[in-house]
């Protein structure tokens, strides 16, 4: 009986998948931090899917990609297109969503953005280490992240401290390294939050080094005016949400490591009003700021 030979057009393919797979699975997840239940999400589950594929070409005698076939014809075309759908959305570009107003006035419900994931380099699998490609996490940079309690959900936040800043956020004033950040009052502000319920707040520009900004508070609220005082650690990231009294951000579960960061909004792409059932045509393609 001969012995069953693995060609070598399934070598290539079953190695390219088996790679490929580990690499988008070990991208999400980090060992001695993370487990299997808590990652289960769709990217690393399409990770885990493509290694079973490629251990299924490299078994003896398979000839399913050797032998002419519509199935091979299909494969060739879904391959291609799946692969650079899959290589874009890992590494270069993801689409997001907003689902709640801690953003507000800078990002609505119902806002889809893309988010930039080369501007904070890319985790090396399994591990908390970056690969960076260019200048990293800025102070002002609307980061999408994993939540660090709940890593299988994004959150989306503003970046305010970097390593090593002591933020202090004490009756509505944000101070940096001893230095209170200014703002204007703008005015009157309102908004339907999430609930359909309106809610009142004062507009803000606050003026945080390169990137002014706007912000909400409700004079009225409490919620979040103890004062809190935070030194980032290294390789950390203090956010916080624009929508100053309705954000569940560092103030209260801590810092961002940085093997959490995703990447930075840059962009709308869509936007949709559920409680008008209608686009926000106006805010279609605009820059994330």
């Amino acid at each position: 009986m001969g012995i069953k030979r693995i060609s070598n057009r399934h070598l290539r393919h079953g190695v390219a998948f088996i790679l490929v797979g580990v690499f988008m699975f070990g991208s999400y997840m980090v060992l001695g931090v993370d487990t299997l239940e808590e990652r289960m999400g769709p990217a690393p589950i399409a990770g885990l899917t493509m290694v079973a594929f490629g251990i299924f070409l490299l078994l003896p005698g398979r000839q399913i990609l050797d032998r002419p076939s519509d199935f091979r014809e299909y494969y060739d075309a879904i391959v291609l297109a799946v692969g650079i759908a899959l290589f874009v959305r890992t590494f270069i570009i993801e689409p997001f969503k907003i689902p709640s107003g801690s953003m507000i006035p800078t990002l609505l419900v119902g806002d889809y953005l893309f988010v930039n994931k080369l501007a904070y380099g890319h985790r090396v699998p399994f591990t908390g280490k970056r690969l960076l490609f260019g200048q990293g996490p800025r102070r002002g940079d609307i980061a999408v992240f994993e939540y660090p309690k709940e890593p299988n959900k994004d959150y989306i936040k503003r970046i305010i401290g970097l390593p090593g800043d002591r933020i202090v956020y004490d009756h509505k004033r944000l101070f940096i390294n001893g230095t209170p950040v200014a703002y204007n009052v703008v005015g009157p502000f309102s908004y339907q939050n999430e609930r359909g319920y309106e809610v009142s707040a004062e507009l803000r520009v606050e003026g945080l080094d390169r990137a002014p900004h706007n912000i909400l508070v409700q004079n009225q609220m409490d919620f979040v005016d103890r004062r809190t005082e935070e030194v980032v650690p290294p390789g950390h990231y203090f956010v916080m949400g624009d929508n100053r009294d309705n954000s569940n951000d560092s103030r209260i579960w801590g810092f961002v490591p940085d093997y959490r960061l995703v990447g930075k909004a840059v962009a709308l792409f869509w936007s949709w009003d559920a409680n008008a059932a209608s686009p926000r045509w106006q805010r279609v393609a605009t820059p994330v700021e």
